[in-house]
């Protein structure tokens, strides 16, 4: 947390503004660019922004944020496999695809699209006017079908790529798998395989021609066109890569990339800022809207983010429960009638169990293990925990939007019906619609917990566990928001179990949970979100599959796979049998390829098993309270993908949206939705 802000006379925005008035050439010599660019100006290209949706003026750059422990990573999109990374790369990269404000696929490189009559070979044709560029924007080669091979095939290389952004492609793609594996048992020699050694081997990715693009997946495939836009169907340059070599692409700076998205890097200071500028060679630079500068200011702590934003430092700032409390303790306040409330973000957060918890000395922490694959004790957390309390650190307004109850995210997926696919779990599971007032999957029972509680204290008693039993959650240190989330969050175990039973342990970390937590295996369970590559339920459900290679949960944080290979023991057989019984039902459910309505319905069957057996238990969605002269409406907004991001075609006013132009953007939205 940075804790020393003080305001200053000159604010970053009047610096910034004052420095755009340098050429771009100069600028990005300053982060690791060439300054020998082609000449054009950081605003070449560049359209306006859209008109301000309450009629005032709009912003022509935004100030934005991001929290400090989401910094980018990696440059390489094919490789990458982090949204931190994806929300950065956005902006510089595009794909087949994009998705608009309602979060259905749009043009992006490829202009049109169609499939045949079962949906099982997809059609691309692309524009013929992108062009790789440089940092500096200076053209270095022009895009055809030919660098979507590429880019494939790097994919599918293991020895390229080493497995990442693979799972889809060869879930997917007709021969995929099969090349993949050809690539593993190659080895280093593997390395010199070419596109065209793809396309040879069978691989159902084809270039007709130099614009034409066709896919032919294993089996039908209604959804494809979300899978797209995804990472691993995006284009790569040969040119590129051989210069570089197969290690230096992977590990490619910004300022050695090649871009063909709507932005480009102006100034990258890792851990502090990052600042974009319209892409001079933009395709879409007619069609969409940029800004001339978008600037990411990274902060420790968001009450930091509420004094820029107080500052005119920053355009947009979620806020905590302590700004919101301040602000409506303070009748005078100009954000009182300022307080919005924005649209749910794109993941659906759970309680990550860990079945094979170490204690410090690497031993194994029998008491938590015992208890956590006891279905009693699993369901005290469902049944018995509120969260409200909890929740209105996110939304203190309407604590209760935050409430998530299903494994899938809402909004991920409909059937031919139109009926959204986790109303389908919800129906399944007997839940009913959120009233503000009580958490949907306590109403049955009212919160109590009394017997089942009772159930498993003496079926864990008989095996030898000890109360209370100690979940070990870990949060950064140093971040005081988090402290005072975590602190909220043990009095909500201790109000819901009392403390004879669970109690929370707060943990810390330096900089990484997962490397210095997740890994060792020291976290009972870990608060953590996924959000949907694509439009399909098996994107959500396959995470958490006991045998399947790809099953990103089950491997990386719950470690059942670990129990499973391992060999379990007799107190985790019926944990074992529950999660085979589970992963049956997920892969029968993925077979129906003919039936989208049956595959949803047969995939609903499964998550309510699996949420009837809490193999991870839904804790939350992110639905924040915000100030803000962005209309959060006009963002993009698909429940799947990498989009959401991109500062394209953005509606924004120089003067701040108020509560009610916000509730009249919301039902409005919701309006059009249902039409």
């Amino acid at each position: 947390m940075n804790a020393n802000y003080e305001p200053h006379a000159i604010s970053r925005r009047t610096f910034l503004k004052g420095a755009g008035a340098v050429g771009a050439a100069g600028l990005l010599a300053a982060c690791g660019g060439s300054s020998s660019s082609s000449g054009s100006t950081a605003t070449s290209g560049a359209a306006s922004a859209p008109a301000a949706s309450n009629g005032g003026a709009s912003l022509s750059e935004v100030y934005t944020w991001e929290l400090s422990m989401r910094e980018v990573e990696s440059w390489n999109m094919l490789y990458t496999q982090r949204a931190t990374d994806f929300n950065v790369l956005t902006n510089c990269v595009d794909g087949l695809l994009s998705a608009n404000n309602y979060g259905q696929p749009v043009a992006a490189i490829a202009e049109s699209w169609e499939h045949n009559e079962d949906a099982s070979v997809w059609t691309f044709h692309l524009r013929q006017d992108v062009d790789w560029c440089d940092v500096n924007g200076t053209v270095m080669g022009h895009i055809t079908s030919k660098d979507f091979l590429v880019g494939a095939e790097w994919v599918l290389n293991q020895f390229k790529n080493e497995a990442s952004n693979t799972s889809m492609p060869t879930q997917l793609v007709a021969n995929a798998q099969e090349y993949y594996d050809h690539t593993v048992e190659l080895g280093a020699a593997a390395a010199d395989l070419t596109y065209q050694d793809m396309v040879d081997f069978g691989v159902g990715i084809e270039a007709p021609d130099d614009y034409t693009l066709v896919f032919t997946c294993k089996n039908p495939c209604t959804y494809f066109d979300t899978v797209a836009g995804y990472a691993c169907f995006m284009p790569a340059s040969e040119e590129l890569i051989s210069s570089l070599g197969i290690e230096g692409f992977r590990a490619a700076t910004n300022a050695e990339m090649w871009y063909c998205g709507p932005y480009l890097v102006e100034e990258y200071i890792q851990g502090n800022s990052k600042s974009f500028i319209p892409n001079p060679n933009w395709y879409g630079s007619d069609d969409h809207a940029r800004f001339e500068r978008v600037v990411v200011t990274m902060l420790g702590d968001l009450s930091v983010g509420y004094q820029l934003y107080q500052n005119r430092e920053l355009d947009e700032i979620d806020l905590t429960e302590s700004n919101v409390t301040m602000i409506q303790n303070d009748p005078s306040s100009e954000y009182n009638s300022q307080l919005c409330e924005k649209r749910p973000k794109k993941y659906s957060y759970q309680m990550h169990f860990n079945y094979q918890r170490r204690n410090e000395d690497g031993t194994p922490d029998d008491n938590w293990n015992k208890a956590i694959a006891n279905t009693a004790f699993r369901q005290c957390f469902t049944k018995g925990l509120d969260l409200t309390r909890y929740f209105s650190r996110t939304n203190p307004i309407n604590p209760l939007k935050c409430e998530n109850d299903t494994y899938t995210m809402p909004g991920v997926c409909y059937n031919s019906d139109n009926v959204e696919y986790s109303k389908l779990v919800c129906d399944k599971m007997g839940y009913g619609a959120y009233d503000g007032e009580t958490m949907i999957r306590l109403r049955d029972n009212g919160g109590d917990i009394t017997d089942l509680k009772q159930q498993a204290m003496d079926e864990l008693s008989a095996i030898g566990v000890t109360f209370p039993v100690h979940a070990h959650y870990h949060i950064q240190s140093g971040n005081t928001t988090s402290q005072d989330s975590a602190a909220v969050l043990r009095q909500c175990f201790t109000d819901s179990f009392g403390d004879d039973f669970i109690v929370l342990d707060i943990g810390e970390y330096v900089s990484s949970v997962q490397q210095e937590i997740v890994n060792a295996h020291l976290h009972g369970f870990v608060i953590n979100g996924w959000g949907a590559d694509f439009g399909d339920p098996i994107n959500f459900l396959g995470q958490e599959t006991l045998t399947d290679a790809n099953a990103y949960y089950s491997h990386n944080y719950s470690y059942i796979a670990n129990v499973y290979e391992e060999g379990p023991a007799d107190w985790q057989a019926d944990l074992i049998s529950t999660y085979q019984t589970f992963e049956q039902m997920v892969h029968d459910a993925d077979a129906i390829v003919d039936d989208v309505n049956a595959r949803y319905d047969a995939f609903a069957e499964a998550e309510a098993y699996m949420l009837e057996n809490v193999l991870t238990c839904p804790c939350n969605l992110e639905v924040a309270l915000t100030l803000t002269h962005v209309n959060e409406y006009s963002k993009i907004n698909a429940m799947y993908g990498i989009c959401n991001y991109k500062y394209v075609d953005w509606e924004t006013s120089e003067d701040a949206y108020t509560t009610e132009q916000y509730e009249a953007f919301a039902a409005a939205y919701e309006a059009a939705t249902q039409a």
